[in-house]
């Protein structure tokens, strides 16, 4: 855990070539990864529905919700019109 936000989004983009900033499923990835990353006890289900899959969020604190959603506003180059609700479009557990 010797990497901060910054760095590690820059690094995970890097490894992810190509990627998109607008892309959702991108935005996830980078998600997951930090999950993991972190060892952070927030996870990612998947819920398979008469639609299609549907991944949920499930956010252990709000100190790992704000990193999280810090971690979209790198992703997005600063932009913070969307932050870890609006990349899983609801789809958040809070767990605190």
């Amino acid at each position: 855990m010797d990497s901060n936000l910054t760095d590690f989004v820059m690094k995970t983009i890097e490894e992810m070539n190509p990627f998109d900033r607008e892309n959702i499923e991108c935005m996830k990835k980078v998600i997951r990864k930090a999950i993991d990353f972190y060892h952070l006890k927030s996870y990612e289900e998947v819920e398979e529905t008469h639609v299609g899959s549907v991944r949920f969020l499930h956010v252990h604190s709000m100190m790992e919700e704000n990193m999280l959603s810090k971690i979209v506003v790198v992703t997005r180059n600063g932009n913070t019109d969307l932050d870890i609700e609006g990349v899983y479009e609801g789809h958040v557990v809070r767990e605190y």
